[in-house]
């Protein structure tokens, strides 16, 4: 999960973890050991921040059997404002695989790179975003532009078909190098098959 500065400085980093998961998934229920694995710690270390997060009002807990659930309360006052600001920070993943899993196979790989890869932008920075695939940039700018609306931000599309972004790569193409030789967070594929489309 991506960090944010903003986030940092409102909350806690675990209880933003939680925000983040429960959040921007909010039709779904977790159960504590379940959440745990998602965010790569133990339930130990959530038991009390997902108390605090429910006596506040902003989740709901159930239990079924021995399990206890929690899920988003959909219903306090300031779940969409809390939202809002999740997508507009961490939720930027989440919200363009949603639009680059719609084009299915026609999209290889895509990965956002720069100053919010770096986990360094500003409220104003662009979402810099490399797409490689069967794809035009007039297919995209539909997805784009919901993304952008959801998360507040203008998305600033590089879009390379494979055997162009090969030939770039293989002759050292000086934006493209200065890319991947930077941070990237992958909304579709990984290093290996960044490594695999690159030649």
């Amino acid at each position: 999960m991506r960090s944010s500065p903003i986030l940092e400085a409102l909350f806690p980093d675990i209880r933003s973890k939680i925000l983040a998961v429960l959040l921007l998934q909010p039709e779904k229920r977790w159960y504590l050991t379940e959440l745990a694995s998602r965010l790569e710690t133990q339930p130990s270390s959530l038991q009390r921040e997902v108390e605090a997060l429910s006596k506040a009002g902003l989740l709901e807990q159930t239990k079924d059997g021995r399990r206890v659930y929690f899920k988003a309360d959909t219903n306090s006052p300031v779940f969409s404002d809390l939202r809002g600001l999740l997508e507009k920070t961490v939720g930027l993943i989440p919200i363009l695989k949603e639009e680059v899993d719609a084009f299915g196979e026609r999209i290889q790989l895509a990965f956002i790179y720069g100053s919010t890869a770096r986990s360094e932008e500003s409220s104003e920075s662009d979402v810099d975003l490399m797409i490689v695939g069967d794809v035009g940039l007039a297919d995209l700018v539909p997805s784009l532009r919901r993304a952008e609306q959801r998360f507040g931000r203008p998305v600033n599309p590089t879009v390379y078909s494979s055997k162009e972004f090969k030939a770039k790569a293989k002759n050292h193409d000086h934006f493209l190098a200065t890319v991947l030789r930077g941070a990237k967070e992958f909304v579709k594929g990984n290093d290996g098959e960044l490594a695999t489309v690159a030649g």
